[in-house]
């Protein structure tokens, strides 16, 4: 979460200030070829649609040169008046030596003067917009999700003090977990003792872990990030590298807090969470809107031919954890809760009805899982959603088990396409494949695995 809010807060960011030029040249020309303030004359659209776009480029590549853009900059910044005031004119700058060279318009000097202070005032005024929103995200009653820190020493109280220090953190501490053997500091936050380690999810409900250990311990952070892999949440580790110090790519700034990725999280990416999430939505109207007939014809045969609902739940585990009601097209005869939430099906599950064989072995009983993937609680493609029950069961028996839970459960996935489905393959084979995707995503992969499902996916010997 920390790093997929900085990720998404700055793509926003980057958005809104490199469509400033637009708005701000645009008004600018309205002000004054369409008012009755300043004389008519005639000018060529064309010429002033160029230089605006001139403007666009120059401007982009100056928000870029001193991180207008970025998050730091917003916390350093005071007033943002300097820092908006050096932007305008490095931009007025640039344009006008650009527009040395082109000779073919003359442009009016109240446009282009009109244009660079609007360029100044709405830098200024999206400055303070988007802090503003920030603080009263903040002072919402949910508006900072909770965190942990693994340490309850010096270094740990000192990250966490320096984690709240800016008043832009999105997050809370809700809780410290102590390693064994470290001295205690004066800390406010309740803190987990490590054999208790799951109530970091369960009780507190975190959905990060920041691994804040001093250097005379960083020998034990191998075993440390092992035993974290019990918990579904992300894991980073608090550094501190002094000021000025070369920051790589699985390096980020939080909010002045130097973090390091400790495990692959796509998730976290701005292509993730708006690219993936815009596909899966368009994907799956598409499929249900296409569908429709044939659902429609299902659920009336599966009325017809057995009593009970013709929809079936069941509580699955997706993205850090969190819970939630699959939908399938009842394939058995009704029972009790409990047993279908604690059996996986076997071949020739005297509970499967007639149709639900059919059902099963072509995959049309997944269908209503796409009303899962556009309430957001699936995604097209992703590791398979497993049962509650079978989540705590694994996450014990199995290494790595629950990071296949930092992305969200897919209707298809690299493990099943591979030939890894039913209860009879092997769980742990299957979770390889699922680190696998974890590791590798990319839109072109979640295409592929589509494609692939398509052809050898949808009919298979494991389905039953």
């Amino acid at each position: 979460m920390t790093r997929r809010s900085v990720n998404l807060l700055e793509f926003w960011l980057r958005l809104g200030f490199f469509s400033i030029p637009s708005v701000a040249f645009g008004a600018a020309g309205y002000l004054r070829f369409n008012t009755a303030y300043f004389l008519t004359v005639s000018i060529n659209n064309r010429s002033y649609v160029t230089f605006t776009i001139i403007v666009t480029l120059i401007w982009a590549l100056v928000v870029e040169h001193i991180k207008l853009d970025r998050i730091d900059t917003l916390i350093r910044v005071r007033t943002g008046v300097r820092t908006s005031l050096i932007a305008t004119v490095y931009c007025s700058v640039g344009t006008l030596s650009a527009l040395f060279f082109y000779r073919n318009t003359t442009f009016a000097r109240l446009f282009v003067g009109i244009g660079c202070a609007l360029l100044f005032l709405l830098s200024l005024a999206l400055i303070h917009a988007v802090r503003a929103v920030l603080y009263a995200a903040k002072k919402s009653p949910n508006g900072r999700f909770p965190i942990a820190i693994l340490g309850t020493d010096d270094w740990a109280a000192k990250a966490a003090h320096q984690l709240l220090s800016s008043f832009l953190t999105p997050c809370r501490v809700a809780c410290h977990v102590a390693l064994p053997g470290e001295n205690h500091s004066a800390i406010n936050t309740p803190v987990v003792q490590w054999s208790d380690l799951q109530k970091v999810t369960e009780v507190y409900g975190c959905r990060e872990v920041l691994v804040a250990v001093p250097l005379r311990r960083i020998g034990e952070t191998q075993e440390i990030m092992e035993s974290l892999q019990r918990l579904c949440i992300p894991a980073r580790m608090v550094l501190n590298f002094g000021e000025g110090a070369f920051v790589p790519d699985r390096l980020f700034d939080f909010y002045g807090l130097p973090l390091l990725d400790v495990r692959a999280c796509p998730v976290d990416t701005v292509r993730y969470a708006i690219g993936k999430r815009v596909f899966d939505v368009l994907f799956s109207f598409l499929c249900l809107t296409v569908a429709a007939p044939i659902i429609a014809l299902i659920a009336l045969i599966i009325k017809c031919t057995s009593p009970g609902p013709v929809l079936f739940t069941q509580e699955r585990v997706s993205l850090n954890g969190g819970r939630f009601n699959m939908l399938k097209f009842r394939t058995m005869l009704v029972q009790d809760k409990a047993s279908s939430s604690t059996q996986h099906t076997c071949p020739s599950d005297p509970r499967i009805t007639t149709i639900g064989k059919l059902l099963r072995k072509t995959s049309l009983d997944e269908l209503p899982q796409f009303i899962n993937v556009l309430r957001g609680d699936m995604s097209v493609v992703g590791p398979r959603p497993e049962l509650t029950f079978f989540v705590h069961k694994f996450r014990d028996e199995i290494p790595s088990y629950m990071v296949r839970h930092n992305v969200k459960g897919g209707i298809t996935g690299w493990a099943q396409v591979n030939g890894l489905r039913g209860s009879t393959t092997s769980i742990a084979q299957r979770i390889q494949y699922d680190l696998y995707y974890l590791r590798n995503w990319s839109m072109s992969l979640d295409c592929k695995i589509i494609v692939l499902t398509v052809f050898k996916g949808l009919i298979s010997r494991n389905a039953y």
